[in-house]
């Protein structure tokens, strides 16, 4: 009898490695699993003067009245960010590629554009008809994207507004919104632009 449950214990055993095993090894791939959903390269030195005085020789050219340097796209490397009194709304983006200064995107809205010290990147707000939008700036293939998180009106009942939660696409609950929200509300900073100037261009782009 003892030597009966020892065997069974065993085959028990030797099942359940078994269906690990299978488990690890046909187990679907998640996007982003087992790597960092962005990593930032390695810039040399070189490099990053070389695109300084890329951006210092095409501030020359613009007519914005506010930049400032960011690394936007989390790729190691500082981007020109443009702001114009104009248009106090709006920015544009600047990279220096291949040894020149190249347009990969734009921004704008009437709430405002911020920097976050949380997620360090540049978050814009958007509200009206009981909605309201976040959202930061992200990059693909090379040029502007928008990832929002949003509180969305979607009907009425009984005279009362009934809202879907959101984030990149997908629907979270209430509290999940929220809990994010708040965090990013205390991370908020103003943009840190700086008058243009040619001694402003060569003492923060460098």
């Amino acid at each position: 009898m003892e030597k009966m449950v020892k065997k069974m214990k065993k085959s028990m055993f030797m099942f359940c490695a078994g269906l690990l095993l299978l488990g690890w090894l046909f187990a679907p791939e998640l996007p982003g699993a087992g790597c960092p959903a962005e990593v930032s390269a390695k810039v040399s030195s070189r490099t990053k003067r070389k695109a300084a005085a890329a951006y210092r020789e095409f501030m020359d050219g613009v007519d914005s009245t506010w930049f400032c340097t960011l690394d936007v796209d989390k790729d190691g490397m500082k981007e020109l960010v443009l702001g114009y009194e104009q248009r106090p709304e709006r920015i544009t983006i600047h990279k220096y590629r291949r040894g020149y200064v190249q347009r990969i995107g734009e921004d704008s809205t009437p709430f405002g554009l911020v920097y976050s010290k949380k997620t360090k990147r540049i978050h814009g707000l958007w509200g009206g008809s009981g909605s309201v939008q976040d959202w930061y700036l992200t990059f693909k293939g090379g040029e502007a994207r928008r990832v929002y998180l949003s509180k969305i009106e979607e009907r009425v009942v009984n005279g009362r507004p009934v809202y879907g939660y959101y984030y990149k696409g997908r629907r979270i609950s209430a509290k999940s919104y929220r809990r994010k929200k708040n965090s990013w509300n205390k991370s908020y900073v103003q943009l840190p632009m700086h008058r243009t100037s040619w001694a402003n261009i060569n003492r923060y782009i460098r």
